[in-house]
């Protein structure tokens, strides 16, 4: 059991990685956390929507340009099988010039040859009134969507 265990850890690495690579605006490092397929997709918040890795090269580099975000992961649920590990997330993102937008977000890892690699996400805006109730809930202290 402990082997699964780690197996399922180093996805959890992949996505933290990911998270790492948008805050440093960093393109190369994104990209290598995709798998090498062109099926890959990838729903930005903002609206694009970016299918194969040319297409999500050239998509994350003109979301670079606009400047760093970072994002905080508020609540992670996990859904994980043997070859693929499912993230749905709400998050913070946080741009440079200080604007927050929150966000619903799906990650599908894919484990192939001995390592986890971004295979989709999906990530989309929460309405007005579900980010005020999350937001209100996190300042209680109850945790997340408790």
């Amino acid at each position: 059991m402990p082997r699964f265990a780690r197996l399922f850890e180093a996805a959890a690495d992949t996505l933290n990685a990911f998270y790492a690579a948008i805050a440093e605006s960093n393109l190369e490092t994104a990209m290598d956390l995709w798998i090498d397929e062109e099926f890959v997709s990838y729903i930005r918040a903002d609206g694009p929507h970016l299918h194969g890795l040319e297409r999500i090269r050239a998509g994350l580099a003109q979301q670079f340009e606009r400047g760093r975000t970072t994002i905080e992961a508020l609540d992670v649920r996990v859904y994980d099988s043997l070859g693929t590990v499912v993230y749905a997330a709400a998050e913070a993102h946080r741009r440079a010039d200080q604007s927050e937008t929150m966000v619903f977000a799906t990650y599908v890892m894919v484990h192939e040859r001995g390592e986890w690699r971004i295979a989709h996400v999906h990530a989309s805006v929460m309405p007005e009134e579900t980010a005020g109730q999350f937001v209100a809930k996190m300042r209680r202290g109850r945790g997340p969507l408790h």
